[in-house]
């Protein structure tokens, strides 16, 4: 059977919808995340996405959904070095740490899990993945 390269969905890419409560919690843990990574001189910016699921005359009491939102780490050349999310039911950071081969072919991301309590490890470990001094 011969492999095939497909593009990923865009609830692969931006994850399942939640609440807009669990939103603003994701947002707010992100958030203690970005003044670490500043102190270590880490370009990153924090990415926000909404999506409402409604009728044309919605009721009240319609949930408004987003997808989780993400902190996105660039280097310098603007090529993507990090991402990371909030885990939906841990609230664990999960740190997708981006790879190129040796002719910048990409590789696939390395995952780590970070403690929800420790948002300094998570700019730490992008640092080093950066090659930064810490």
């Amino acid at each position: 059977m011969a492999l095939t390269h497909t593009a990923p969905s865009a609830e692969d890419t931006l994850g399942s919808p939640v609440s807009e409560s669990a939103a603003n919690v994701q947002n707010a843990a992100l958030d203690l995340v970005l003044p670490h990574l500043a102190g270590l001189d880490v370009n990153a910016q924090l990415v926000k996405r909404a999506l409402i699921h409604c009728q044309t005359e919605p009721e009240p009491s319609v949930e408004r959904l987003c997808h989780p939102p993400q902190l996105v780490v660039y280097a310098n050349a603007g090529w993507k070095v990090a991402t990371v999310s909030i885990g939906g039911r841990s609230g664990s950071y999960m740190v997708e740490l981006a790879r190129v081969g040796e002719h910048n072919q990409p590789l696939a991301d390395r995952m780590r899990i970070v403690s929800g309590d420790e948002p300094e490890n998570v700019a730490l470990e992008i640092s080093l993945h950066m090659g930064q001094p810490t």
